[in-house]
């Protein structure tokens, strides 16, 4: 394609118009040999993704009203007569209630909170690893190209490894709880949070570093006083983006026993399959969206304001 991007030179006695118009019509065509070869290529490996998926429209249409199935062994049995009825004399909630039904709601909250200081941790310890990460990798203020190299190679394994997989591993390690799904989760987010924070070092101007390189400043004095301030809106905004995700991860790491509310959920699921599944997944799905609601206004706002200066 590079060698017949450019027409050949007209030959004497050559009429320059249908040489003109004979090049133009082999690009054409080979354009669409290309485009045709990959539009092949790609229905090929579509064909064979569903193949593999088994992603057939009678399987899913068998299997659709299936989901419906279990939601109705998981609903709650509430009766209207005794809906908000408290406890008995013997101290229970009579079935049918909401109480009934929530029986071990503080405990619920308890292990949401557990979820959400976990996501918090997470997210901090990772976001400043990552910052000092994204330094070395971005490739217009690594102090060296091959540490760079290095630092890049190592945020794809931190990112590359589903948060699962580390929470077995420190599960392993330093036992059932939530330190293991901090661990987790931090060396996964570090490596998401790396990469997104060196694409913007990449695109930060570099007046600011060359005027402080000019007058003597270190690497870590252009850094801190020529790239940080430039860069801290994105990091924030990126920052809070990833504590939203990381409140969903602490619920699925919590499925192999590294803290959280998916430890009660994966006990309930085991165990019990009833009103209590649905009850332990309301709380964490109205958690996980007030706190997306909230930190989208935050990075609404932080960004507004910076579109502004």
């Amino acid at each position: 394609m590079a060698r017949t991007a450019h027409m050949p030179p007209v030959q004497p006695g050559q009429d320059a118009v249908a040489l003109f118009e004979a090049h133009r019509a082999r690009l054409i065509r080979e354009k669409l040999v290309v485009n045709l070869t990959l539009l092949a290529l790609f229905l090929a490996l579509l064909f064979w993704s569903i193949s593999v998926s088994r992603f057939w429209p009678d399987r899913l249409a068998a299997g659709f009203p299936r989901i419906f199935e279990y939601f109705g062994t998981v609903l709650p049995d509430l009766r209207w007569e005794v809906l908000f009825e408290g406890r008995n004399a013997a101290g229970r909630f009579p079935p049918g209630s909401i109480g009934y039904w929530y029986n071990d709601f503080w405990k619920y909250l308890r292990l949401i909170w557990e979820t959400i200081l976990m996501a918090v941790t997470a997210t901090l310890v990772a976001t400043a690893l990552a910052v000092i990460l994204s330094l070395v990798a971005a490739r217009n203020v690594t102090p060296n190209l091959w540490l760079a190299a290095a630092a890049r190679r190592f945020l794809e394994f931190c990112r590359g490894v589903p948060e699962i997989l580390f929470a077995l591993v420190f599960v392993f390690a330093v036992g059932i709880g939530p330190l293991a799904g901090v661990l987790a989760i931090t060396i996964h987010a570090t490596g998401a949070l790396g990469k997104l924070f060196s694409e913007v070092v990449e695109n930060a101007s570099m007046r600011p570093v060359d005027g402080i390189a000019a007058v003597g400043g270190s690497w870590a004095q252009r850094m801190r006083y020529g790239i940080l301030p430039q860069v801290a809106p994105n990091f924030t905004s990126y920052a809070l983006w990833r504590f939203e995700i990381n409140v969903r991860a602490s619920a699925v790491v919590g499925f192999v026993g590294a803290g959280g509310i998916g430890q009660e959920i994966n006990h309930v699921i085991s165990f019990y399959s009833d009103d209590r599944v649905l009850a332990v997944l309301l709380i964490v799905v109205l958690t996980v969206t007030l706190i997306d609601l909230v930190s989208e206004r935050a990075r609404h706002a932080l960004i507004g304001r910076e579109s502004l200066r």
